[in-house]
């Protein structure tokens, strides 16, 4: 099934453009779906520009760097472009972020491809402000690759919550499976599902003389919701990659995926806050603290971005 018709490709450094342009292209046709590969020029040049001009009336640096990396881009795609594929550039000026959610919202995309920041000498985290925010407020699922990252996904991972309960949570568990499932069958890739659960913290002390058996059962419980889920999916996934965990998902999803070489989570970010879009689920942000490989951010259903199209 064609799950993208319209993708959005964001890159700053031309090598991370390359790799992710060649994904982005094998998605693109698998889909018939039209690719936009875009860079954002920072509001700074502004200044700069505007500095230089009282030396160099003739010289604006903000439109030449526009220029520049606008012809960058289009080289970039113009082979493609010549071999039928329905794919074009642009570049904005701005904060990325905001630039980037607003352009998707504009255009109706249906998935954004960025480059994870990487990780630094002084910061130990993949995913840096840029992608963050992306991840919190892109109304759109947004693909976070690792710099450099190849193109083939070896093992995709679907991370879910089953909660019978939560209405949000069904929808977007379907939509989670969904959409990994997808991308298994294209890549030829092994899919896992993995569901992590615990005992709230707050109900053990009340809970302690029988902890044994409550534990017991909230395990038969979460593993039941879990077969429910999966018998309602349309796509056999075998017992031995199916995951019921016990543990703090935000802590165990992680460490699974590290453990075991998982090269893309397939994941939803649940805002719990009452605001829309401003803050993704505690358990979401602990995952992407933590996570060292690509990860899919997938919105619930009916999800506002704060950030407006004006």
């Amino acid at each position: 099934m064609k799950r993208f018709r319209n993708i959005l490709l964001y890159g700053k450094k031309k090598a991370d453009i390359q790799a992710s342009l060649e994904l982005a292209e094998f998605i693109a046709r698998k889909n018939d779906a039209r690719l936009t590969v875009v860079d954002v020029i920072s509001e700074e040049l502004n200044y700069y520009s505007q500095m230089m001009s009282v030396y160099q009336k003739t010289l604006h640096l903000k439109d030449m760097v526009f220029e520049n990396r606008l012809t960058e881009l289009r080289h970039l795609t113009g082979a493609l472009k010549n071999k039928g594929l329905d794919i074009s550039a642009n570049v904005f000026v701005g904060t990325p972020f905001l630039e980037l959610i607003k352009e998707v919202i504009r255009g109706k995309y249906d998935l954004l491809i960025v480059t994870a920041e990487g990780k630094s000498e002084f910061k130990d985290m993949l995913f840096g402000t840029t992608t963050m925010h992306l991840m919190r407020k892109c109304p759109c699922p947004v693909w976070a690759l690792k710099p450099g990252e190849q193109t083939h996904f070896k093992q995709i991972l679907a991370a879910v919550d089953p909660d019978p309960s939560q209405e949000e949570n069904r929808k977007l568990n379907i939509k989670i499976l969904e959409l990994a499932s997808s991308l298994a069958i294209l890549q030829k890739s092994e899919l896992h599902v993995l569901h992590a659960w615990d005992v709230p913290k707050r109900y053990l002390d009340f809970l302690r003389n029988d902890l044994e058996k409550i534990t017991g059962n909230a395990q038969n419980m979460h593993k039941s919701w879990l077969g429910a889920l999966l018998e309602k999916h349309t796509v056999s996934i075998k017992e031995s990659q199916t995951h019921l965990i016990k543990g703090d998902p935000g802590i165990e999803i992680p460490r699974y995926a590290n453990e075991k070489g998982i090269d893309l989570i397939v994941m939803g970010t649940v805002s719990r806050t009452g605001i829309a879009g401003l803050l993704m689920g505690n358990t979401a942000e602990k995952i992407l603290f933590r996570v060292d490989c690509a990860v899919m951010a997938v919105k619930p259903e009916g999800f506002e971005s704060p950030v407006s199209a004006d």
